[in-house]
């Protein structure tokens, strides 16, 4: 989905960082790694499984969708001490991990669609994902970069999204500020990312981080849900959200903010 509020940025960009290593850019495996059979297969997440075993005795694991030349990872939680939350959360998990599809349009026999799922942390209290990966829809010019996320509150069985954690001007002045941060991005491309960003003016990114994360608030001309430009998730006391930027500069850009605690 190219987004058309961006058509004015230089093109001489894509010639900039032609040569640049693009940390932003997801690379995912090539279509054929993608197996045409419907199956589920169980992947052992580590760095943070001692953690909650620990503290609360949740296990979590990542589960594989296929189908075609769609490949989704999502997350499956285990032993919350209550097997109708545990299921009802479960397949938020997985329902939330798969409306890239529907908001994408998405035909599994023309269309190449692989995402990959990373469990940023789970306790007793909120579990959070991200996903990253690509999707190349037949006829299009280019595979689009993807990036999206998901924090579920354990508690309350309910999403969590960045207007619950931040105050959506406060990012917009940060993103058009001279203090802001992008995660994980070369010199190079972040100084083109800075040079693109003021294209956006307060409002605009006021609105679209007021749009953020699950549950989608979005919907499409035919009432189909729509993916936000901006996704986000907490990690290490810091807030990583995307905002959206040309193919050249790799779909979508990370930023980090740190909020100031008093």
């Amino acid at each position: 989905m190219e987004r058309k509020w961006f058509l004015l940025f230089p093109l001489g960009c894509a010639l900039v960082l032609s040569s640049c290593g693009q940390k932003n850019y997801i690379k995912a495996g090539s279509a054929d790694a993608v197996s045409t059979q419907s199956q589920a297969s169980t992947i052992v997440i580590r760095d943070y499984s001692e953690k909650t075993t620990s503290q609360s005795g949740i296990t979590a694991s990542i589960k594989t969708h296929k189908d075609k030349n769609i490949s989704i990872q999502y997350p499956v939680l285990s032993h919350l001490n209550d097997e109708k939350k545990e299921e009802e959360i479960n397949t938020l998990l997985k329902n939330n991990a798969l409306k890239v599809l529907q908001a994408n349009s998405v035909d599994p026999l023309k269309d190449t669609l692989i995402i990959e799922a990373r469990i940023v942390s789970a306790d007793s209290k909120r579990i959070t994902a991200v996903y990253t990966g690509t999707y190349y829809s037949e006829g299009a010019a280019h595979p689009l970069n993807m990036f999206y996320t998901n924090t579920v509150d354990l508690t309350q069985g309910k999403d969590l999204g960045l207007t619950d954690y931040a105050n959506p001007e406060t990012l917009a002045e940060y993103v058009l500020s001279d203090q802001v941060k992008f995660y994980n991005a070369s010199a190079e491309l972040t100084e083109a990312l800075l040079e693109m960003r003021t294209q956006t003016d307060l409002d605009s990114y006021t609105k679209i981080f007021q749009e953020a994360d699950f549950p989608l608030k979005l919907s499409q001309p035919d009432g189909t849900p729509a993916f936000p430009d901006s996704f986000s998730y907490e990690e290490k006391g810091a807030i990583i959200f995307s905002i959206p930027v040309p193919h050249a500069l790799g779909d979508y850009a990370l930023v980090s903010y740190t909020p100031v605690t008093k």
